[in-house]
Formats: C-alpha cells, structure tokens, sequence
C-alpha cells in the first residue's frame, strides 16, 4: 500500500497521486465544503457519499468532536485505501462498500486507476469535455503541464484526447447499490447534521433513494452537481428547485473551482 505526506504533515494512504492532493486542495485548503454557512458541531452526524480515499471525513474529525460519521464508497480497491485511512480517528466512524441509488441494484463502475476520484458509473460527455479542456487549454492544460504552451491551436483538441485516453482508462468494476433511506433505517438515524455528496454524475440518483418521510431528518447539503454528462444542462437548477421544494435555502457555488468545467457545487440548508 502506498503512502503519502500531505502538506499538512499527514501521513495517508493512496491510489493515484493526482487524486490525493487535488482531493486534500479541495477539502483542507479550499474549504469546498463548508461555505455559505455550511457548519458542523461536536456530536454531529455526517454522511460522507462518495467518500473516495476518505479525506473529507478524516478533515470533518479535526472540524468537531464526537462525529458520528457514515461513509459510502463502491469501489473495492478504493474502499480499502478509505478503511485504512479512516482507522483510529476521534470519532464513531461506520464504513459501507456500496453507492447509492434509487433502488437497491447491481451494477457497473468506470474505475479510474490514474484519477480514482472521478471513478463514475455515469461517464462524462467524451465530446462535451474534450472541448471543454480546448476552450480551458491554457488554465488546465498549460498550468499542469507549461511545456504544452508550445502546442499549436490547430493541434490542442488531438493533444487533449491523447491526455484524456490516457487518464480516463476504465476498468469496469461490479458494486452494490442501495437506497439512502434504507441506510437511515437501518442505522436509527434521526438526525443528518451534513450531508456531503460526491457521487460523480450520479447525484440525482442519490436523492431519488430518499424517501419523503426522511428529507426532514437531512439539516444541510454540500454538494458536488455534475452538468457534463450527456442530458445534465439543466441539472443544477433542477437539483436547486428540487432541494427548495423539500424545505432548504439553496446556494448555487457558481464560483467553485470546476464550474468552467460543468462542475459546481450546490449548499442547502434547512430554513
């Protein structure tokens, strides 16, 4: 298993490099999560969905005291990096290999082995992000890797599908997929204190597995809304209007580090 020194000084496990430290910008320096009132406090319970490598909920035990934390990944090989990096935390920690979804099915997952954050069981639009990273050439292309700066305009969509085959090689991985509330059922929960979701283009199947009588128990919503999927245009402001409709005031993270990219964040919290 290999190992990793994150900037802070901590010592995690890892798959890919570029998903540990994109991932530790976006939690601990970024502070992706916890905007526009978003909070948490000792005691809280947290479901972490799409849990990944498990950096979010190893931040939310230096955030508060006595979380009661659920985590959910489906990826094997993903879940046991997050096992290990979640091991002998301060805090009630309950870990499940499995996505969510509106129906308890088996299924097929894209694993990523050299971006395992971006592990989907929906895939992105190929075209659509093609050209996403040709109009972003110089702020995504060039800042990872400033000798491509060389490259012609004419050239960039051929450097961009090189780059992109070659990143996004999937292996296709059978998990297991249940409902939320079967979760919140079979755990006795009464209260959601925060629920994080980043389920990679499968965030409106998550809240399809909530049943009507269990969206009062859920207090507040971080959440990543992937738009770069084929049919997604719309997927933010129908996800916004969903999320006022069951009672919470909705923050659209238009500024959020991907949003030139389709990528936002959404914060909900209840009235």
């Amino acid at each position: 298993m290999k190992t990793l020194t994150l900037p802070n000084g901590d010592i995690i496990s890892y798959i890919d490099k570029l998903t540990a430290l994109d991932v530790y910008e976006e939690i601990y320096v970024e502070n992706e999560y916890l905007r526009h009132g978003i909070q948490i406090k000792d005691k809280d319970v947290i479901f972490d969905i799409g849990a990944n490598i498990g950096l979010f909920s190893r931040f939310m035990t230096t955030q508060a005291k006595d979380l009661r934390i659920y985590t959910f990944e489906p990826v094997p090989v993903i879940f046991g990096i997050l096992e290990e990096n979640l091991r002998n935390l301060p805090a009630y920690i309950k870990n499940y290999n499995i996505g969510l979804a509106e129906t308890i099915k088996d299924t097929k997952i894209n694993y990523y082995p050299k971006v395992s954050a971006d592990s989907a069981i929906i895939p992105f639009d190929w075209d659509l992000k093609v050209n996403q990273y040709v109009d972003q050439y110089n702020e995504i292309i060039v800042k990872d890797t400033p000798v491509a700066k060389i490259v012609p305009k004419f050239l960039r969509k051929k450097v961009v599908k090189i780059i992109l085959k070659n990143l996004y090689k999937a292996e296709l991985i059978d998990c297991k997929l249940r409902p939320l509330s079967d979760l919140i059922k079979e755990n006795d929960i009464d209260t959601i204190n925060l629920m994080k979701i980043d389920a990679e283009n499968y965030e409106y199947q998550v809240l399809m597995g909530i049943n009507d009588y269990d969206w009062d128990k859920i207090q507040q919503i971080a959440m990543e809304v992937h738009e770069h999927i084929e049919g997604g245009e719309n997927l933010l402001n129908n996800l916004t209007e969903m999320l006022e409709d069951k009672g919470f005031q909705v923050i659209k993270g238009l500024d959020s580090r991907f949003s030139s990219m389709g990528v936002y964040m959404l914060y909900a919290r209840r009235l």
